[in-house]
Formats: C-alpha cells, structure tokens, sequence
C-alpha cells in the first residue's frame, strides 16, 4: 500500500477511536515508557502534546514536571517548515499554536540546536504508523524528519508512541526517514 492510502487508512482508524478507549491505551503505553530505564535515566527529553486521538502523554509530561528534569516541547513555525523546541516548566506555559497543538508560549525559552548543553537523551516521537524496523510514517510535512537530522540528535534514543493497529509489518522509507530505537504500544515497549 502507497503511503498516501495508508495514511489515510490509519488516520481514519485513529478518528473513530472510542474515547475509552484511547484514554486507557494511553496510560497503558505510558505506563510501559515510564517503567523503562531509558526514561528514568533521561535527563532531557522531548515529548509531543497530541492531537487528533494520537496516544496521550500526559503522565510522561507529569513525571518530568515532578522530577524536575528537562522537558522540551516543539512549536511549529508553519511559515518556514521547521520546529523549534521550547523548554515547558508546566502545564501553565501551554497554548493552543499552529495546527491547534498545545505548544509553550512565546515566552518560554527556545533552544538552540546548536549549543553545546542541547543533548537530549530521549524524543517520544508521534507518527500515523510505524514498522517494525522503526520507520515511521508521518503527517508528510516532514517536521520531525528534518529535526531528527540535526547533529545534536546523534546521541538520542528515539520512541515512537502509537497504538498498536499503528504498527505495520513494512514501510516505504526514504534516505531523510529516522528510524526509532523503540515502538511503544498499549502492549509493550519494544526495542528494535
């Protein structure tokens, strides 16, 4: 199946969730990351704020706020097609930005991607569907394909976060793709 039919298909699949349903799904998978040694070792991490019935991170935004270790979220610059990521110290610095994501405010620090304390350890990574070998497919606007590649991400460990009707036995993947590290489903965290 070409990329634009199943992303499609997924995106359809992921509207019609129940409510229940993803709200339960989501515990579950965070619950999975959480108890990971990765996470609790992560000291800079950088996770999404969901939309459309993507799985909920919530509780991960929670155990980084209480532990009081690095949280940085992306905001979207729609104009230039790139992401920039912006420490959140809380659920207070959160506003609706572009795509309707939840997104810190504009006074919020933003990180240079090229400073030398930029080492993220951890990206919890959103997508329509992912393989088995960690390729991920996305939205298509290519956001997150374009920040993975930056050299300060060389030494990070990538997640993809999905539903497990998410995951597929292969994708298509292009030379720009990332591949995740990890898959992690209301079933389990599995690394690759």
């Amino acid at each position: 199946m070409k990329k634009a039919e199943l992303r499609k298909k997924l995106l359809a699949q992921r509207k019609n969730l129940d409510e229940i349903f993803v709200q339960e799904a989501s515990i579950r998978a965070q619950r999975h990351l959480l108890a990971d040694d990765a996470w609790k070792k992560a000291q800079q991490v950088i996770i999404y704020s969901p939309i459309r019935n993507e799985v909920r991170t919530d509780l991960l935004l929670n155990s980084l706020w209480d532990s009081g270790r690095t949280l940085l979220l992306p905001r979207c610059d729609e104009k230039v097609g790139q992401m920039s990521l912006v420490q959140c110290d809380g659920e207070h610095e959160l506003e609706e930005g572009t795509y309707g994501i939840l997104e810190p405010r504009s006074h919020c620090t933003v990180v240079d991607y090229d400073a030398p304390d930029f080492t993220p350890s951890l990206v919890i990574v959103p997508g329509v569907g992912f393989d088995f070998c960690g390729n991920r497919l996305g939205f298509g606007g290519g956001y997150y394909d374009r920040m993975l590649h930056k050299q300060a991400f060389n030494h990070a460990t990538f997640v993809g976060l999905a539903y497990s009707f998410q995951i597929v036995p292969v994708l298509d993947a292009d030379p720009w793709d990332q591949a995740m590290h990890a898959l992690c489903t209301e079933e389990a965290l599995q690394w690759l």
